[in-house]
């Protein structure tokens, strides 16, 4: 079932160039607006709680274009997984699942650095105007000096109402 709803989740996305937020299948969901990385979307949805999921190549890890042979160490670990909402930095930490990642708030080592995600973070959601999700994928550094190498940026506009609401839903 999972499989079937992302790729459905994939097939009824609008392209890149308009990257509207839409509500399926009890989520929101968009594609970046750009990206260097394997990327295609986020979705926010409830599980046990609010989470985001991340959609990639293949139902792959999230690799850079430019050197799809890289591995992805980043999974369970601390400082490898950053979300900025506009001024606002968010460290995450990331799991896999069959067909996503998934990401969570930074944690405590001894619950594999994943936590559940911060309220500040899911309010900057709501209220942001662009995402950035950054992976430290390869030993290169990021275009900004950051170890951050890997990244997809995405609009908030639209995605409010729906996080907002997703969000009750988990309560």
């Amino acid at each position: 079932m999972k499989t079937f709803a992302a790729t459905a989740l994939l097939a009824l996305l609008p392209t890149v160039a308009s990257a509207a937020w839409e509500e399926i299948e009890g989520g929101a969901t968009t594609r970046p607006i750009e990206t260097n990385s394997t990327i295609q979307a986020i979705m926010v949805s409830c599980v046990d709680g609010p989470v985001v999921e991340v959609y990639s190549d293949k139902d792959g890890p999230v690799l850079p274009v430019a050197d799809p042979s890289a591995t992805a160490d980043y999974f369970y670990k601390a400082g490898a997984v950053e979300a900025s909402v506009d001024d606002k930095t968010f460290p995450l930490a990331t799991a896999g699942s069959d067909i996503a990642i998934v990401l969570f708030s930074e944690g405590p080592e001894a619950e594999s650095h994943l936590a559940p995600l911060d309220p500040k973070f899911l309010s900057a959601l709501r209220t942001g105007s662009t995402l950035r999700l950054s992976f430290d994928v390869t030993p290169a550094a990021g275009p900004d000096g950051s170890v951050y190498d890997t990244w997809a940026r995405f609009s908030l506009e639209g995605a409010g109402p729906m996080i907002e609401k997703i969000v009750k839903s988990c309560s």
